[in-house]
């Protein structure tokens, strides 16, 4: 059975969604710091947040783009023979026991007919992606935190005048994401980030709970402490030390206790659970690229040098394709090799000016080969990196010499249309 890779369609429905573009796979930050709270008010009045959690988020792609995953045990991450590990299970594969981050060797334990997936990364940016202009048709960029890969925080505030209408907003928002990318999402809408979060999680998976301020202590308070965001299993078994067991024994302990054990966390714990988390959208600000990079563990390794310049290739297309994407041009190139016996050899090179035409790029990459030890029958490669630095912005200043013979490709044209019908619809001709 073929992957669902093979099936993947973009659905940016005409807009340049770049799916090269890589989003940040980790949270901005862990839970509110004090800091981030506003001091001057209790808690947010007429203020409404949505949080909404995409359900199995790479599983759920791997089954919306290929029918025959659907309804079916399915694991994203590794290979089955057993390698890897878990990085995303459908809720068929949660119910058998199979968990994220769980060692694929150990899914295969649990459940023998889980069907294993290798990880997509450009399928799954490009969805969120797409998920992140949805988000602004309904409400300002600045009003939207991408909290990590498949969750984010909207404030609703500005386009809702009371909650009912942020409910409907929100309703809205859950139902378009469904209807333009084919994915549900759970969702929890309340005056603060922290019940709003709490609610996404309440009712997985296509959730959607509304927590009202005056509603806490008949749906929150009862829930365990450890539903609270930033509360884990080591801080849970802390505070059964101090008999606090549910979210309303931790909104009525004494906060100088909990400062006492938790430092200035325990503050923070005391007011998220009693519905006084202040704070608001955090945007993270943007760092000045230094670097890019693109490495990829095979499934089998290879050795034949025809094998690893179609891998090289691959690659060096990818990385040009990203720098294009943020319109900056790189000098100084390294390629990567490790081995199946986990050692690394490396080698860098400059190009012959700042540039990202894959010819170039490529071209390079091979001599940079050269240098390397060739992977063998005896030890064949299992991971290729390719990296350049060096980035600065794209003048196209190419196109300003006027001494050379260049043959210049519309590389964003190509971009376009392989960001619309798939990667091997087109390809630059190389030598190999």
């Amino acid at each position: 059975m073929e992957v669902s890779s093979k099936y993947f369609i973009p659905r940016e429905d005409g807009k340049d969604v770049w799916h090269a573009k890589r989003v940040r796979m980790m949270p901005n930050y862990s839970f509110p710091h004090f800091r981030d709270m506003d001091y001057r008010i209790k808690e947010h009045k007429n203020r409404f947040f949505m949080h909404f959690d995409i359900d199995a988020f790479y599983a759920q792609c791997e089954q919306r783009d290929n029918p025959h995953f659907r309804g079916k045990p399915v694991a994203v991450g590794g290979s089955e023979d057993g390698k890897g590990i878990v990085l995303s299970a459908s809720y068929e594969a949660r119910a058998k026991g199979v968990a994220t981050v769980m060692s694929m060797y150990e899914a295969l334990r649990i459940c023998p007919d889980i069907i294993c997936l290798p990880c997509c990364g450009q399928k799954y940016e490009a969805a969120l992606i797409s998920i992140l202009e949805i988000l602004e048709n309904f409400v300002p960029p600045e009003f939207i935190e991408q909290y990590s890969i498949d969750e984010c925080f909207v404030e609703l505030t500005p386009m809702a005048k009371n909650f009912d209408a942020a409910v409907k907003l929100a309703q809205a928002i859950k139902q378009e994401i469904k209807n333009v990318e084919g994915l549900t999402v759970s969702a929890g809408i309340s005056n603060n980030k922290t019940y709003a979060k709490l609610g996404a999680g309440l009712n997985k998976p296509d959730g959607f709970v509304v927590l009202k301020p005056e509603e806490k202590e008949e749906k929150v308070y009862p829930l365990p402490a450890g539903k609270i965001w930033g509360i884990g299993r080591r801080i849970e078994r802390r505070l059964f030390a101090y008999k606090i067991r549910t979210i309303g024994e931790l909104a009525k302990a004494n906060p100088e206790l909990l400062r006492k054990e938790f430092g200035i966390n325990g503050i923070v714990f005391h007011k998220m659970a009693r519905g006084e988390d202040t704070s608001g959208i955090f945007k993270k600000e943007e760092r000045k690229e230094k670097s890019l990079s693109h490495n990829h563990t095979m499934s089998t390794s290879i050795y034949e040098y025809d094998d690893c310049m179609k891998e090289i290739r691959r690659m060096g297309e990818y990385l040009c394709r990203k720098m294009r994407s943020k319109k900056i041009v790189g000098k100084v190139l390294y390629l990567t090799i490790r081995y199946e016996d986990l050692r690394f050899k490396s080698a860098a090179g400059e190009l012959e000016h700042h540039t990202n035409d894959d010819r170039i790029v490529f071209e390079l990459a091979k001599e940079l080969f050269k240098r390397i030890p060739s992977p063998v029958a005896k030890l064949k490669a299992r991971m290729f990196g390719l990296s350049v630095v060096d980035l600065k912005p794209d003048l196209k200043r190419d196109s300003y010499n006027l001494f050379k013979n260049n043959i210049f490709l519309p590389y964003e044209t190509l971009d376009k249309i392989k960001t619309k019908f798939g990667e091997g619809v087109i390809r630059v001709g190389l030598e190999g």
